[in-house]
């Protein structure tokens, strides 16, 4: 009987809650309005950690014991840590991601996936849906074999039952189909490269171009990505350490030009989840988003507040009848608090449906995405449970203090008509003062956060990329994986540039083995200045880029000082590199670097020209150093996984891409020609996440603005409404309406400075916290965080607003009719 009546009675608390709200539809649709955007985007991004950094990899086999490397390894090296080191109780290595040409059925298609060691399957403990893996001993030379994803399977081959021993022609090759891997497993890297093929290291150089020129043996080429599970009790720091020694020592015995390098070679992350950070990583990626989406809901919590306080001055008479009629203080906070909870329920649902929607925006940006990338963002019943709780504890939070805080009213005063409360003596440390000052400087260092993101992307938006866009085409091709052996690749490329220079309208044309403003730049790689400083061989890490003959030419990338590339320098082994002007000026600092040397991989190249700096995908992020390279004939063979693209600049008004596209045909109607677009098209879409970002974060500092303001605004009309009374007496004895508006602002003049002040700090403290530990922060609000126009825009703007927001409540105090305001019972 007792839960009984406890049900019936908290299904009365609901419907008289229920009906207050609707009551008061201007209160309940702002206070569900700002309920739904801070949970609404707690919720976004908390599915969005869930989906990225807490997810498994899944069908894997205990996946919270696997490791794997923080950096791709030479495949020799990766044999030494499985058969040397003794860390390891299985180990496995894959290259990722691979592209792979299916032709025969029609149009050529491009398939991403992985070259992997036999291994592979077993060490990750997966198991086929249906037939069977590779065998773990698969040696060299046997006959081509290939592992299919379901969804491979399903969209491809229409889930066709016979595809078991059947063939596919990969990359112009005949390969048995041996296996189905699981549903929903996509690799070992599924989120940023996805694979829905599987071939093993031990094919043909046929089927795998990438296996050509010694992939496998040479010890300098960090190709392939490691995974495995460590010997039982043994600890991770202790394998990591192990495997360093290793990693050194070998270095040393093979005399690695990069032996006396400082920087750590080994370190383990975890191999089973989707985003492989460590634990103690987590704060420095999740900090923050963390910080501005607690912000946002701490003000949205505390903004309720405040209108509850408000609102709270016209029910005092209410609660104080009640009270008088033999209502326990516990029975009427219980129904202001499920008053504060069905408000937090309706804000949570809201959110919910916002969060869907915002997650579903990320589909926009699929399109600037490589196909190997499978980011998908779900809201699942985890986080659907974590709106539930956060709107429950949401409710609460800014329920409690104001429902205890009217409870706490007088039964005498509140029961005459318009009589206020009693004024506390230390009216400053009020819960309404504090609620309110509290949510200026939350307010105000969300802004300033905010504005330090904006103003930084602002400027990268305006940065001089380092050559002209307009009328540049990029065509990307892939012979090798067509089918083409290495001579007939070698004469279609040699022929390609010199034919598409005579098309109408186009005034240049280039080959090149990497793409200006790419988001995956060239190889990574240590070179050695041999200018020799206070006796040691300066070695800093650069990127090296492959490029044709004429490439700056066709790109329009000055040379600012020496030449570019030129026919002769497009041989097997060039020993001619152009370098940047980051190189240049960190390397030789006030001199000229032409005619100097650079040492790479043990190769001394003669520096023929400066290049300007030209900016990467990654646009926001300082220059990095690069260095040109000629492209080598032979290097066709290999292509990488983006292939070889053709640069053509066209006239204003000339069809560039279809011009290229039918010349191409007419050569070999069978040969693939992907990923056709303009350098114009290419910058817009980096752009537009720029602009994303821009709007996101520019949305999230107004939405803090206006909530400080709603605020403000709320906190002034509880004050007029508790001094109704001595406002009448001042007014009746003369007061003016120039010395009431100044009593009434006075107040909040002085919290909103106090509160600037705090915001402030706390703006400056965060962003010089975080840029110590994140590099990125660092450098978008280098500049932005001496800007005049936020340090002073910003704390005026939210000023202005406020004032705003508070002359109103106080100009109506103005009109007060002193008659009304004396009227006792």
């Amino acid at each position: 009987m007792g839960a009984m009546n406890l049900l019936r009675s908290l299904a009365a608390d609901l419907r008289y809650a229920a009906r207050m709200l609707a009551r008061s539809p201007g209160f309940t649709l702002v206070s569900v309005i700002s309920l739904s955007i801070g949970i609404g985007m707690s919720t976004s991004v908390y599915s969005q950690f869930e989906s990225m950094i807490f997810r498994r990899i899944p069908m894997v086999a205990d996946p919270d014991s696997l490791v794997r490397l923080q950096s791709p390894v030479s495949y020799p090296n990766f044999e030494a840590f499985r058969d040397q080191s003794g860390q390891f109780q299985s180990l496995a290595a894959y290259m990722a991601p691979v592209p792979f040409v299916l032709t025969g059925g029609g149009k050529p298609e491009r398939v991403w996936g992985h070259l992997v060691s036999p291994n592979y399957f077993e060490v990750l403990g997966v198991k086929p849906h249906t037939g069977a893996f590779f065998a773990p001993r698969q040696t060299r030379g046997a006959v081509p074999e290939a592992v299919i994803s379901h969804r491979f399977w399903q969209r491809k081959l229409g889930g066709a039952r016979d595809v078991m021993g059947g063939t596919l022609r990969i990359n112009g090759e005949l390969v048995t189909v041996i296996g189905i891997a699981p549903e929903d497993f996509l690799g070992a890297s599924p989120m940023m490269a996805a694979a829905d093929l599987w071939i093993p290291t031990t094919a043909q150089t046929r089927v795998a171009p990438e296996l050509a020129r010694g992939a496998l043996e040479q010890r300098r080429v960090a190709a392939f990505w490691v995974a495995g599970r460590l010997r039982p009790g043994l600890g991770e720091h202790q394998a990591e350490e192990a495997l360093e020694a290793l990693a050194r020592r070998l270095e040393q015995i093979h005399n690695d030009p990069n032996k006396d390098s400082k920087e750590r070679r080994v370190r383990l992350l975890p191999g089973g989840k989707l985003m492989p950070i460590r634990d103690q990583d987590l704060p420095l990626v999740l900090g923050w988003p963390i910080i501005l989406i607690g912000l946002i809901l701490w003000i949205a919590s505390a903004n309720v507040a405040t209108m509850l306080l408000a609102r709270s001055a016209a029910r005092r008479r209410e609660l104080a009848v009640r009270l008088s009629l033999g209502a326990a203080r516990s029975r009427i906070v219980r129904q202001l608090l499920t008053e504060c909870a069905l408000l937090a329920l309706l804000g949570g649902a809201a959110g919910l449906g916002l969060a869907y929607w915002s997650n579903s925006t990320l589909d926009y940006f699929k399109p600037l995405m490589p196909n190997y990338v499978d980011l998908r963002l779900e809201i699942s019943g985890s986080a659907f449970l974590f709106t539930f709780l956060l709107s429950v504890v949401t409710g609460m939070l800014f329920g409690l203090a104001p429902a205890l805080q009217v409870t706490r009213t007088g039964l005498a005063s509140s029961l005459k008509a318009g009589a206020a409360p009693m004024l506390r003596r230390y009216r400053w440390f009020s819960t309404r003062n504090l609620l309110v000052l509290q949510q200026v400087a939350g307010s105000l260092t969300l802004l300033m956060l905010t504005g330090f993101i904006v103003l930084g992307f602002q400027r990268t938006s305006t940065i001089d990329l380092g050559f002209d866009s307009r009328g540049l085409y990029l065509v990307s091709l892939d012979p090798v994986r067509d089918g083409y052996d290495t001579p007939r690749t070698l004469r279609f490329f040699d022929r390609l540039p010199e034919r598409a220079r005579q098309l109408p309208g186009v005034t240049a044309a280039s080959l090149s083995q990497s793409v200006p403003l790419s988001m995956f730049r060239g190889e990574t790689m240590m070179a050695r200045n041999m200018e020799l400083t206070e006796g040691q061989a300066v070695v800093r890490s650069l990127h090296r880029e492959r490029v044709g003959a004429g490439f700056f030419e066709t790109v329009g990338i000055p040379i600012l000082r020496g030449r570019g590339f030129r026919p002769p320098d497009q041989r097997d082994d060039p020993r001619v590199i152009v370098v940047n002007e980051t190189i240049a000026r960190e390397d030789w600092p006030g001199g000229d670097p032409v005619g100097k040397t650079l040492m790479i991989e043990e190769k001394t190249y003669e520096i023929v020209g400066v290049a300007k700096d030209v900016r990467s995908g990654f646009m926001m992020a300082a220059a990095e150093r690069v260095a040109y390279i000629p492209m080598e004939p032979s290097g066709f063979a290999n292509p990488t996984a983006e292939g070889v693209t053709l640069l053509v600049r066209g006239a204003p008004g000339v069809d560039v891409p279809d011009q290229v596209r039918r010349l191409i045909q007419a050569s070999d109607p069978d040969l693939s020609v992907f990923s056709v677009r303009s350098m114009t098209e290419q910058v817009n879409q980096i752009l537009y996440l720029v602009q994303v970002t821009t709007v996101t974060y520019s949305a999230i500092g107004l939405f803090g603005l206006v909530l400080a303001a709603a605020g403000l605004a709320g906190v002034t009309a509880y004050a007029v409404a508790q001094r109704t009374k001595e406002i009448g007496i001042r007014l009746a004895l003369g007061a003016t309406n120039g010395s009431i508006l100044k009593l009434v602002m006075r107040e909040g003049l002085i919290i909103l400075g106090i509160g600037s002040a705090l915001g402030m700090g706390a703006a400056f403290g965060i962003r010089r916290l975080l840029s110590a530990y994140m590099e990125l922060i660092g450098q978008l609000t280098g500049t932005s965080a001496s800007d005049p126009l936020l340090l002073v825009g910003a704390p005026a703007l939210l000023a202005a607003l406020a004032m705003l927001s508070c002359w109103w409540p106080a100009w109506r105090s103005t009109k007060v009719d002193p008659l009304v305001a004396l009227r006792e019972e």
